[in-house]
């Protein structure tokens, strides 16, 4: 009789063990606030288990249903919920599973929110989008531009390490020091990342002199990637539009009126789209995060 690896064999088997975590835990992403593992073993089987990816996808509809009907004074929460809960179920964090789109929807249903500007919660789900973008740095470089999150230290530490992953070791160091001279909180925490980063600098090969470039430009601001002046204003983007009734309009406030519009636009997405359309909707925002929300044809200064 062949043999096969364990992998294969317990998919071949269709059988569950209560440990299917194991079997696939090279394709879960971590998370900072670990997983739980009766949750994980349950999100897995999905991948063996036709009934159980349907009974997620129905779960997950129901969540964007709950941001839609959502009427308390924290609108911002059932995003925070629905994203909590989609990366604990989809964890390998794949393309059909939504999360970018979320990510995505989610900070543009708020940017021109004063009230979430400086929120850490909301700060977090653009620095986990970045996270999710083969160009973060246009990211980092609008939410400077629009002064969102710039009291606290997170925005610095993970934007001046971006610019350390690229190279661009002047622009990092620039970036710390901004935030320290802004006392972004918590500052020692901030400071310790920059002694840290400092560190490694040092450790640095000393590269030829002029051999990036970019290294020595001074960062400047960013004016190219201003908030749009008329929310639900969307540039390039192939999204269906949502009808809204125009009487019903006049009654909302317009910030309320684009939330509304966006949360419907992702059940729709979410409702209706299939694997495939996900998957593309998730590639063109990892290739152009904000192609939704800007002319793709500006350059950043």
């Amino acid at each position: 009789m062949e043999k096969f690896d364990p992998e294969t064999e317990f998919l071949l088997s269709k059988q569950e063990t209560g440990n299917e975590w194991e079997l696939f835990k090279e394709n879960v992403r971590p998370l900072k606030r670990g997983r739980k593992i009766a949750t994980l073993n349950e999100a897995l089987k999905s991948q063996t288990s036709n009934f159980h990816k349907d009974s997620l996808l129905h779960q997950r509809k129901k969540l964007i249903e709950a941001i839609d009907d959502y009427s308390g004074d924290d609108p911002l929460h059932p995003w925070l919920q629905c994203i909590k809960w989609v990366q604990e179920a989809f964890p390998s964090g794949g393309d059909s599973s939504g999360l970018v789109v979320i990510y995505e929807q989610c900070v543009r249903t708020f940017w021109h929110s004063d009230r979430y500007k400086d929120d850490l919660r909301y700060l977090k789900v653009w620095l986990e989008y970045a996270q999710n973008c083969s160009d973060a740095e246009i990211i980092y470089s609008f939410l400077d531009t629009n002064e969102i999150g710039k009291t606290h230290a997170s925005y610095y530490i993970s934007y001046a390490r971006h610019m350390e992953s690229k190279n661009k070791m002047k622009m990092a160091n620039d970036i710390f020091n901004l935030g320290i001279s802004r006392t972004a909180e918590p500052i020692q925490t901030l400071k310790d990342s920059y002694t840290e980063f400092l560190m490694r600098s040092m450790r640095r090969p000393k590269p030829n002199v002029e051999r990036n470039k970019e290294n020595n430009d001074k960062p400047s601001k960013w004016k190219a990637y201003k908030v749009p002046q008329k929310p639900g204003t969307v540039v390039g983007s192939n999204c269906i539009e949502v009808f809204v009734d125009e009487e019903c309009e006049k009654e909302m406030p317009k910030e309320d009126v684009e939330s509304n519009s966006i949360s419907r636009g992702l059940n729709f997405q979410l409702r209706q789209g299939n694997d495939q359309h996900l998957k593309t909707e998730t590639q063109l925002l990892r290739e152009n995060p904000l192609h939704k929300c800007v002319d793709t044809n500006l350059i950043m200064k």
